[in-house]
């Protein structure tokens, strides 16, 4: 698995524990290029992964705002080395 496809399932995941399951789901889920397993795991990411990340990211910051700023920022701090793609 990529880096950029783990930070990936690390976004969703942390996402799920702040929005629930079902909203942080439903929000990935919508990202043609991915598919994703039903605890959050990124099963298949087509095309340029980095594109993906930054439709996920806007998906989720269209969605809930602040609380997706603060989850991107504790993931970045915990992932430095992908903080400039994020």
């Amino acid at each position: 698995m990529t880096d950029t496809k783990k930070f990936i399932t690390r976004c969703i995941t942390a996402h799920m524990a702040v929005l629930g399951p079902v909203a942080a789901l439903g929000i990935a889920r919508k990202i043609p290029s991915l598919k994703i397993a039903d605890d959050g795991d990124v099963l298949a990411l087509t095309g340029d992964p980095e594109a993906a990340l930054k439709e996920l990211q806007s998906a989720y910051l269209l969605f809930a705002g602040e609380t997706s700023q603060a989850v991107m920022r504790t993931l970045e701090a915990a992932h430095p080395a992908l903080e400039h793609r994020a």
